[in-house]
């Protein structure tokens, strides 16, 4: 460790000049990777908030159909999740047929 008592003023003022950059360097790093993120949480129609709230298990990726495709079938037990019919099975859905559900009966 660094005894920053014993240190000549002119050394001091070296020392902090050199952190005051690395700070501003990594603040400009840390700047430049949140608009990275921020574009491709837009390239997918989210916002950085957006995203950062499905991240954090607070709330469920929403149902986006990516083809324009209409939803053919909604949960009942969540009606935010939907599914078009094309593609694999949702879980939700698999549960539903194991439970002795029909297809039918989720029909939008």
């Amino acid at each position: 460790m660094i005894d920053l008592e014993t240190m000549p003023l002119p050394e001091l003022r070296t020392l902090r000049a050199q952190i005051e950059a690395e700070i501003r360097r990594r603040g400009s790093a840390t700047q430049r990777l949140i608009k990275r993120v921020q574009k491709l949480a837009a390239d997918q129609g989210l916002s950085l908030n957006e995203l950062l709230t499905v991240a954090g298990g607070s709330e469920e990726i929403p149902t986006v159909s990516r083809s324009g495709t209409a939803i053919k079938y909604r949960n009942p037990v969540n009606p935010a999740q939907g599914w078009t019919g094309h593609g694999r099975k949702p879980g939700w859905v698999i549960d539903y047929l194991a439970n002795g559900g029909t297809l039918d009966k989720l029909a939008v």
